[in-house]
Parts: structure tokens; C-alpha cells; sequence
């Protein structure tokens, strides 16, 4: 088919070569996003199982020191990690037994006393009786009646179910969280020396040096956060009991539970244990109480942050917000307690990237020039007389001169 002729089905075969690259083209980019589409809603179905990985994977590298440490010390890998794992959830439970006794106790007397707490505060003479005055909260909570309270606790038998549901789902989340822990920090270095393996040269460099800071920022914040928040609580504790605060081991818990929460944690349980103050001990236990929260938020952002956080990532506060409203947005409070570690290992693996690209350059010499300088033209390197545009003389070299410095055979003497 010459000359542009077409086919017996009419045509030529430029569009057929067109039509066949339309098709190919179209049946890749749906296929392609057919496969991202099923991908993106298979990791949604599976979110809560990688949210448990996650989990396991932090408090892994939390751990890590200790099992390293172990290990210098001729421990066994397996049973470094066996060690530190069990030794962790022994001190966890032994802290949840020591402190749920009384806090139980505590807390029902607390429900009890609630009523009589509001009036101090919302009646005739209370300090809040203004917002009683316009918001009637008291009369509010007055037509509670104790059914009404019932149902909200109990609720029907499919509120019942769905709390066992929900129980029995905490209770498997948490076996997993604990069984991942252990097989990470059981298998987690020969996983990373077998991804190291696949790298070469700088690249295994770089995969090295992402590793040790990842550990550093992560596993710094965490254990930096709890022992914060520890101090937190013990110091409340303290300052609670020489006041004489009825309830100081259950307000004590509330505040380090909520300073782990970052931004907004350690403020909100200042608040309720300075209301408890003004409810319980008066005026007096009440300022007390909020000078004493606003002295010791100054000593843990500027003092005691810093002593923790030094070794790892120091986040501005900027960035800090942003990522706890978008952990809050995906994933509530647990969300927002893992936004911060993940940002500051973000933060770490953005500068060690920044650091690889420099390294480069200063490899080669320094970025090239976007734009080259073109080469010289004939006409500048032609001496004055010649030609617009000819060649400059260029003497013969040497050997091509003819022995007693004559011009070279067939060629003419110079004057």
C-alpha cells in the first residue's frame, strides 16, 4: 500500500498504528487505576490491623536500647527481647494494679460526691455561679434521674453486646500490639540488615544512617514522653496531697494520662484538678493549684523537654499542631499519639535525604550550569585581515617543516 493507499478496511496505516496506541494507552491508565483504587480500599479494610502494627512497631523501637544493651553484654537476641518484653508488661500491669485499687475506690466516692461538688461550685456561693445564673446547669442536672443514668451505662442488650464486642476486639488489639513488639524486636535487625543487603556503596550508607536517626527520633520521643508524663502525675500527686485534695491518686492518674496527649493534654487536666480544688478545698487550694500548674508547664516545656528531647528531633510548635490535628482527624486520640513520633521520623528521613543530595553534588564537583556557554565562533579567533568568517593561520607543527627550517615539500617559503 504506496502512496498513502489504504487497506481494504479503509484504513491507512498510520491511524491504525494511532488507533492501536489509543487503545493500548487507555486500557493501561484503566488498569492502572483500577489497581490503585483496589489497593487504597484493601489497606482501608485492613486499617485497624496496620494501626496494631504500627503500635507494636513503636513500642518496639522504644524498647530497642535496652535489648541492645543486653546484647553488648552477651545476652542471646531472643532472649534480650523475651527479657525486656516480659519485664515491660510485668511493670505495666504491677503500675495498672497499684494505681486501679485505690483509683476504683476513689472514683466511686468521686460519682458519689459529684452532686454536692457542682452545688459548691454552681450554687448561691459557689465561684461558677454566674454560669448557674445563665446556663442553669443545676437544673439540668437535677432532672437526671438514676434510670436515665442506668441506660446511659448499661444501655439496651445490643448497647450490652456491642461492648463486649468492643472489649473483646481491645483485648485481642492488645495481644497483637504485645506479639508484634516481641517479633520485631526478636526479628527486627535481621530484617534490616537483609533490606541493607539489596543496597550498595552510598545507598547502603544512607540506609544506615536513616536507620540510626529513625531510632533515635522515635524511640527518643516515646520514652521521652512517658517519663514526662510520669513526672507529671507524680508531681500533681505531691502538690495534691500536701493540700490535703481528696482524690489525689485518681487526679494525679487523670494528669499523666492526659500530658501524654500533646498541646492539649497537660492543659485540660490542669483545669479539672484546679476545678476539684476550687469544688473541694476552696479559694485558696484553688489558685494554689493554678499557680502551681502554670510554674510547672513553664519547667516542663522549657527545661524539662529539653533535657529528654535532646538527643532527638526538636519539632517547632507549628509543625507539632498540624500533625495532631491531622492525627486527630484520622485517628482520634490514638492518632494523635502516634502523629508526633511518625512526624519526627518524617522530619528525620526529609533531612537525611537533603544531607544524600548534598553529598552528591560535593561528589561531583558542584551542580553544572543550567545554561552552558556556547563554544567560540571561527570569526573570533580570526586574526585582523583575514576573511569575515575564514580560519585563523595556524602554523604548520614542527615535524611537517622541511629540515633547515624551508617550507615543507610542495609548499612555498615564508617571507
Amino acid at each position: 500500500m504506496a502512496g498513502g493507499e489504504t487497506d481494504p478496511q479503509g484504513l491507512s496505516p498510520l491511524r491504525e498504528w494511532r488507533t492501536t496506541q489509543i487503545v493500548r494507552v487507555t486500557a493501561v491508565a484503566t488498569l492502572t487505576v483500577l489497581a490503585i483504587v483496589g489497593v487504597l480500599q484493601f489497606l482501608f479494610e485492613i486499617r485497624t490491623i496496620l494501626l496494631w502494627v504500627l503500635i507494636g512497631v513503636i513500642l518496639a523501637v522504644a524498647l530497642q536500647p535496652a535489648v541492645g544493651w543486653l546484647e553488648r553484654h552477651r545476652w542471646n537476641r531472643i532472649a534480650a527481647a523475651l527479657l525486656v518484653s516480659f519485664g515491660a508488661i510485668a511493670v505495666l500491669v504491677g503500675v495498672i494494679v497499684a494505681v486501679a485499687y485505690p483509683v476504683v475506690f476513689q472514683a466511686d466516692d468521686f460519682i458519689r460526691a459529684l452532686p454536692s461538688i457542682l452545688d459548691e461550685l454552681f450554687g448561691t456561693d459557689g465561684q461558677l455561679n454566674f454560669l448557674e445564673t445563665r446556663f442553669h446547669i443545676l437544673e439540668r442536672v437535677a432532672r437526671v434521674t438514676p434510670d436515665q443514668v442506668a441506660d446511659l451505662v448499661l444501655g439496651n442488650q445490643e448497647t450490652i453486646v456491642g461492648v463486649l464486642s468492643r472489649a473483646a476486639s481491645m483485648v485481642a488489639g492488645v495481644i497483637t500490639i504485645l506479639t508484634i513488639m516481641v517479633m520485631m524486636l526478636i526479628e527486627g535487625p535481621r530484617g534490616w540488615a537483609a533490606v541493607l543487603s539489596a543496597m550498595v556503596d552510598e545507598e547502603r550508607e544512607w540506609g544506615e544512617r536513616v536507620g540510626r536517626n529513625f531510632l533515635r527520633a522515635t524511640g527518643g520521643y516515646v520514652r521521652g514522653n512517658l517519663a514526662i508524663s510520669l513526672v507529671a502525675g507524680i508531681a500533681s500527686y505531691i502538690v495534691l496531697r500536701i493540700l490535703g485534695i481528696p482524690y489525689a491518686e485518681t487526679l494525679a492518674v487523670l494528669v499523666a494520662v492526659l500530658d501524654i496527649i500533646p498541646l492539649v493534654g497537660a492543659t485540660i487536666g490542669a483545669v479539672i484538678v484546679s476545678l476539684v480544688g476550687f469544688a473541694t478545698g476552696g479559694a485558696v487550694d484553688g489558685i494554689v493549684l493554678v499557680v502551681f500548674f502554670v510554674v510547672y508547664q513553664q519547667f516542663e516545656n522549657n527545661v524539662l523537654q529539653n533535657i529528654v528531647y535532646s538527643k532527638t528531633v526538636s519539632l517547632s510548635p507549628l509543625v507539632v499542631f498540624i500533625a495532631a490535628l491531622a492525627g486527630a482527624a484520622l485517628g482520634g486520640i490514638v492518632g494523635v499519639l502516634l502523629a508526633i513520633p511518625l512526624t519526627s521520623a518524617g522530619w528525620v528521613l526529609a533531612g537525611d535525604l537533603i544531607a544524600l543530595r548534598r553529598q552528591r553534588s560535593v561528589r561531583r564537583g558542584g551542580r553544572e550550569p543550567l545554561v552552558k556557554e556556547p563554544p567560540p565562533r571561527d570569526d573570533e579567533t580570526a586574526q585582523p585581515g583575514d576573511p569575515q568568517g575564514a580560519p585563523a593561520h595556524v602554523a604548520p607543527p614542527d615535524d611537517a617543516r622541511a629540515p633547515g627550517g624551508g617550507a615543507p615539500p610542495g609548499g612555498r617559503a615564508e617571507a
